[in-house]
């Protein structure tokens, strides 16, 4: 588990060439390796290479990593770098990669590449597989082959080419910029790029300042998060993608463009492979979790009481035969489960430990989002933060059970979905005024918010501000948003969208601020396969949400632990906004109260937030009218990202 990073410039083959420690200065990799810094505080390292196309150009490329150390300690440095070579009578040339994740079946692919006539340097390390991997089976034929979470970037000298790769799920994150003509960089965090692009800027490399995309900017405001970049040129490599990355003239000089763009795998659908049973996911599960206990560091597991991580933890302890497992005991007890989980721990023979949460919202929420460089507004960052904190002191690697309710239909709007397939048209009739005063959780709300889906499409049960909010909130919202999209497959959906962008984003940010590496085994490729091939109606027997995960967790985890409701891992902001709790009003207050000076700058978002708007919900919020809970937490986040994002631009 790593940060990761690099700069691709082509400029001409001239003998007025600059120097290669010119053409990418230093100061240009330190502020890259300065946003990294914090995912791998075990070692750092640099590669430097030029190449000469064909057509004269000179390609420079610049590779920056930050290490943690989990497999290999020893031998597993990066970059890695391979020298040319023949391998089965065909010549390669050399090679260097910087990685980030872990691959679960390094040691298979390991055994496969040697009989190839692969000649391995390292003992055992998953990034040498990599270098080989790619020699062998081409971009797509190796990440194809992957079981694991990963985003890696691989320099080929005799293309002058750089192939970059980001796992199915989007465990992993890699974003992408291109800077200027000729000048492209990647880099593990959207802060980096941001940060850089504004020093080339002041230095006149780059014209002009960062313009905001108002599609992705009120994306971002709608749902706390998305895949649509928030700034024009600086955006994510799609998940599941593996990109070629080739300089070309395009007519205006030479510049840098994606030759070529490809999904590895194409997702299957619904009724494609053989259903799901107990049995096979069970056995898929214990393979899955096996795969993902490798390490040479101290191993934990999250438990926060609930069916996955419970399943996880009780597989995972059956493998080792000891295995330490981790709770946070939260500052509200109405959303503390660790006593559930304290209770699972007993059962399943683990070595617990409830930790204390060392809560600092405020602070927290500031250093997150800056380091993120996005406006993330999921409020279970924090959470997932301080049980990420706390356990790093014990273990620099913890399991845990994301991917459950995605992959086999575990929330309450999976099941709304099929309401409002069936009963759409009588939903839509429901007003938006029957739970104008109800509590979020209630059952009026839920009410409202499948009449708004009904009428708005399913995204509308996963909006901060639903269609009708956000149109009161920004101005030319309607025209900013996309008509409803069709959903048929809710789980499905989620898998594709939410994940990435918002639960991944959170499990990777909360875990890799303290540099923890969090690993998944419910989003195997195989459990990923198999899950989206099976019907829904096998997914939830009796159409009980989650019901075949249920139905295996019961074999290794006490009954009231499967039966027991889902509590989601969460916190009181609404309370918190209002009584100050870890001075969180006071944040609120700073950046969007009424003595905030201009907390939504248009030219920094792209969009005018209407103040007035803001400020009811302020009032209605304190005054107990409506509970704005998430909302007034996403605004606190923008204005957070929006003061950082004004301040780098000013350098």
């Amino acid at each position: 588990m790593c940060g990761i990073a690099g700069i691709l410039r082509v400029h001409s083959g001239g003998d007025d060439a600059l120097p290669l420690r010119v053409a990418i200065a230093d100061q240009w990799l330190d502020l890259l390796d300065a946003h990294i810094a914090h995912r791998g505080p075990d070692g750092s390292g640099r590669f430097r290479d030029r190449a000469r196309r064909a057509d004269g150009a000179i390609v420079d490329i610049a590779l920056v990593h930050r290490r943690l150390s989990i497999i290999d300690r020893d031998g597993g440095a990066q970059p890695m770098v391979a020298a040319a070579t023949e391998v089965s009578g065909r010549a390669h040339d050399a090679a260097a990669v910087v990685f980030n994740g872990c691959i679960y079946n390094h040691r298979t692919l390991r055994r496969e590449l040697e009989s190839l006539g692969c000649h391995f340097e390292t003992d055992h390390s998953d990034t040498e597989v990599l270098l080989h991997g790619q020699r062998a089976w081409g971009d797509v034929g190796l990440a194809s082959r992957l079981d694991g979470m990963f985003a890696y970037a691989i320099w080929e000298r005799g293309s002058a080419e750089l192939v970059l790769a980001r796992d199915r799920a989007g465990e992993k994150p890699l974003y992408e910029a291109e800077l200027a003509p000729g000048v492209y960089a990647f880099a593990s965090s959207a802060a980096a790029l941001i940060v850089l692009r504004e020093r080339l800027r002041h230095e006149g490399v780059v014209q002009g300042p960062l313009r905001p995309a108002p599609r992705g900017v009120t994306q971002w405001i709608r749902f706390g998060g998305s895949l649509l970049p928030m700034l024009d040129g600086i955006e994510e490599v799609d998940v599941g993608v593996v990109a070629r990355y080739g300089l070309h003239d395009r007519g205006d000089g030479v510049r840098a463009s994606f030759a070529k763009r490809r999904g590895f795998e194409e997702l299957p659908r619904r009724g494609d492979g053989p259903p799901l049973t107990s049995d096979s996911l069970d056995a898929m599960l214990r393979e899955a979790v096996a795969s993902r206990l490798e390490a040479d560091v101290p191993l934990a597991c999250f438990l926060s009481g609930g069916v996955d991580s419970s399943l996880v933890a009780a597989m995972a302890q059956r493998e080792l035969g000891s295995l330490s497992t981790f709770t946070v005991r939260m500052p509200d007890v109405r959303y503390d489960e660790s006593e559930a989980a304290a209770t699972v721990a007993k059962a399943l023979g683990t070595r617990h430990e409830t930790l204390a949460c060392e809560a600092s919202p405020a602070a927290d929420l500031v250093s997150l989002i800056e380091q993120l460089g996005l406006p993330f507004g999921d409020s279970s960052l924090l959470p997932t933060h301080w049980l990420s904190r706390a356990v790093r002191r014990a273990a620099p690697v913890a399991l845990s059970g994301d991917g459950g309710d995605e992959l086999f239909a575990g929330y309450e709007r999976h099941a709304a979905a099929k309401w409002i397939a069936r009963f759409g048209g009588v939903l839509r009739g429901i007003p938006r005024s029957v739970g104008a005063h109800a509590h979020p959780t209630s059952r009026w709300s839920k009410l409202v918010r499948l009449g708004d889906a009904a009428r708005g499409g399913y995204q509308e049960l996963l909006a901060i501000f639903p269609r009708a909010e956000l149109e009161q909130l920004v101005e030319g919202a309607s025209a900013l948003v996309p008509p409803p999209m069709v959903v048929e497959d809710a789980p499905r959906h989620d898998f594709r969208w939410y994940l990435p962008g918002d639960l991944m984003r959170k499990s990777d940010t909360a875990s890799m601020a303290v540099a923890l590496e969090v690993r998944s085994p419910l989003l195997a490729t195989a459990v990923v396969r198999a899950a989206l091939a099976t019907r829904l109606d096998s997914l939830t027997p009796g159409g009980r949400r989650k019901g075949l995960l249920r139905e295996v967790a019961a074999r290794y985890v006490p009954r009231d632990v499967v039966d027991r409701r889902k509590m989601g891992f969460a916190i009181p902001v609404g309370e918190w906004l209002r009584s100050d709790f870890g001075e969180m009003r006071t944040l609120m207050m700073d950046l969007i109260g009424e003595a905030a000076t201009d907390p939504f700058p248009v030219d920094v978002l792209g969009v005018k937030v209407r103040r007035p708007r803001v400020a009811a919900l302020l009032r209605e919020h304190d005054e107990g009218v409506r509970d704005h809970s998430q909302r007034l937490y996403m605004l606190t986040v923008l204005a957070i990202w929006c003061r950082w994002s004004a301040g780098v631009a000013r350098g």
